[in-house]
């Protein structure tokens, strides 16, 4: 691995030393917590020391990088915080990833150890891979009982996240403790975390916003609330989650919030929230005005940062206001961290004037430290000042007008090539945006097998899906944008699907409009639970053993609903309603909603 390195002023020691020294201050605070679960600091504290002295006395040594794989839940912080305390650092391996997707980082990131859940541990059973099945109530006989954590220095490696780039192939970004520690510190004058702050850890821990969340409560002697995986896609679930639990520090991607937004519209409880951070992808503009005009902008603040992976989170800071978001043409993302320096530079490498776009080039002890064992792509992406510094070519487009405050304008390489012509898709985006009962549309190049390559146009719609309504939206396009850029089909949607991450998928887009492009077929009548049952066995390749079993507990995903919504539209002419499942969904709720769908579409 070729490494870069970034000074570190202030390190306050590793992240498992700053988290043990929470713990000697308040041990009796709760730490984490998982449903009915809970773990107190000095708990967590003693059984991550009971796990690092097991994996030490198996030949974990300093530096060394460790796979973990676990579902959400308790012992997945516990062998994070057992990992660092070997002086190693931990690789989250997200056992819902696809199987070669997971081959591909075991492989390339040549881990020999591997920490998992005993039900995911046979995943990893490969030559050269120990694999350590770890559950709390399992005995550690090789543990040391008298285990001192390993001191680490502030470039050591913390966590190495695999990211998918350009070339298709993900890769794994190597973060050093000190970049953490400093993030916080940085940081701590924007929102004066406490011990009082109650966090939730909704997003994968494959998936570096998860850092911001899970070390944001432990190393401010917080409390994290892993979000069990079935409520972070029941959006009235989560809801409650975060009003029970009283949740005061909520880290959401602008498509999740999208989500939040709409069950608070209806149920607008009272919450404890003081600190609203959206991060990941670009801001919702129309969404973010929608909550200030009824919370308000400072209770809770609600703050866009921006950030990549290999910037250790987060780049930038934003409070917003409705006056910022009726002023803005592009997302704003405020100012740099304070020991960061963010430069927008043209293609020659030069700074670009103000109002003009440029790349966004981030600078300063965020910067991660390069790419896990791919010096190549380490020197195309980060590079070293005269001083010794290190900068990341981010591939993302900003712009400033003052030369303080900082707007996202979007990726360098968004551009759409059909037919010769260069089509920006957020040009096309903001033109279907313009219809009053449409949002948040996505722009998409969708190439058939059998077909001509085109351009898909798919939005969130506020009202009944119709034909007219479809129509109505292309027409709006037609008269602003020239025939090349206009799509050629159009899906309006209740919502988007989202990845892992929380942000839109595109390929189940791509699958929910290529599942939909044939004619339906008759109606089936009462016939309607067995031809529902066919489509779900379909899409999910195995029998619906249980009719009760929740959907998203059983293993299925949100591209799976996806295609069964559409294969129910395509074979039944039934348009489901996502909303209906807001509570929960299993087989049988589905079929009674197919079939009063039906009803009604045969009354009217």
């Amino acid at each position: 691995m070729s490494t870069i390195a970034n000074a570190t002023p202030g390190f306050r020691g590793g992240l498992h030393e700053v988290f043990r020294r929470q713990a000697g201050a308040l041990p009796s605070r709760t730490a984490v917590e998982f449903g009915d679960e809970s773990l107190t600091y000095q708990e967590l504290d003693s059984l991550s020391d009971r796990l690092a002295g097991s994996l030490s006395a198996r030949g974990v040594r300093p530096g060394e990088v460790i796979g973990l794989s676990f579902p959400r839940g308790i012992d997945m912080v516990v062998a994070v915080l057992g990992v660092l305390k070997t002086g190693a650092a931990y690789l989250p391996v997200d056992a819902d990833h696809p199987a070669p997707r997971v081959d591909h980082i075991v492989e390339h990131s040549r881990i020999r150890c591997v920490v998992a859940d005993p039900k995911f541990a046979g995943g990893f059973d490969r030559p050269g891979v120990t694999v350590v099945a770890y559950e709390r109530g399992a005995a550690l006989d090789d543990a040391a009982p008298d285990w001192t954590p390993a001191p680490v220095a502030a470039d050591a490696p913390a966590y190495v996240i695999y990211t998918s780039g350009t070339t298709g192939k993900p890769h794994g970004v190597v973060v050093p403790h000190g970049n953490v520690d400093r993030l916080f510190r940085e940081t701590e004058g924007w929102f004066g975390f406490t011990p009082d702050d109650i966090w939730t850890v909704f997003h994968s821990i494959a998936f570096d916003f998860s850092v911001w969340e899970l070390w944001g409560a432990l190393l401010h002697g917080g409390k994290a609330v892993v979000v069990p995986t079935a409520t972070t896609r029941t959006p009235e679930r989560f809801y409650e989650l975060v009003a029970d639990k009283g949740v005061t520090v909520l880290s959401q991607t602008p498509t999740a919030f999208r989500a939040f937004d709409l069950v608070d519209a209806r149920r607008g409880a009272g919450l404890a929230l003081r600190q609203v951070v959206l991060g990941g992808e670009a801001l919702d503009k129309d969404v973010a005005a929608a909550w200030l005009a009824r919370r308000g902008d400072t209770g809770p603040r609600l703050v866009n940062m921006y950030g990549i992976t290999e910037t250790t989170v987060h780049v930038t800071y934003r409070p917003l206001t409705l006056d910022l978001l009726a002023t803005s043409e592009y997302s704003p993302i405020g100012v740099p961290i304070p020991d960061l320096t963010l430069r927008l530079l043209d293609d020659s490498g030069q700074p670009v004037g103000p109002g003009e776009i440029g790349e966004i080039h981030v600078s300063g002890p965020g910067v991660a430290a390069g790419y896990l064992h791919d010096a190549e792509l380490t020197d195309a992406r980060f590079t070293r000042s005269d001083a010794g510094g290190a900068t990341y070519r981010t591939g993302d487009l900003g712009i400033t007008y003052d030369g303080t405050e900082h707007f996202f304008v979007g990726r360098a390489d968004t551009q759409i090539k059909l037919h010769g012509y260069r089509i920006d898709p957020r040009e096309v985006e903001a033109a279907a945006d313009a219809h009053p009962d449409i949002s948040g549309s996505v722009v998409l190049k969708v190439s058939p097998a059998d077909g001509e390559a085109h351009l898909v146009l798919f939005s969130l719609c506020r009202h009944e899906p119709t034909p007219e309504r479809r129509e109505a939206v292309l027409a709006l396009i037609r008269e602003s944008l020239p025939a090349y850029a206009c799509p050629a089909q159009c899906l309006l949607l209740g919502e988007h699907p989202r990845n892992h991450n929380g942000k839109v998928d595109h390929d189940a887009l791509r699958a929910a409009y290529l599942a939909q492009d044939e004619p339906p077929r008759p109606d089936a009548g009462d016939d309607h639970a067995e031809e529902v049952r066919a489509i779900w066995e379909q899409v999910l390749g195995h029998p619906v053993d249980s009719s009760r079993a929740d959907f998203f507990e059983s293993g299925g995903t949100s591209l799976d609903l996806i295609r069964i919504m559409h294969e129910t539209k395509k074979r039944l002419s039934v348009e489901v309603d996502l909303g209906a499942f807001a509570d929960g969904l299993s087989f049988d709720l589905y079929v009674d909603h197919v079939g009063e769908r039906f009803d009604s579409r045969n009354r009217s």
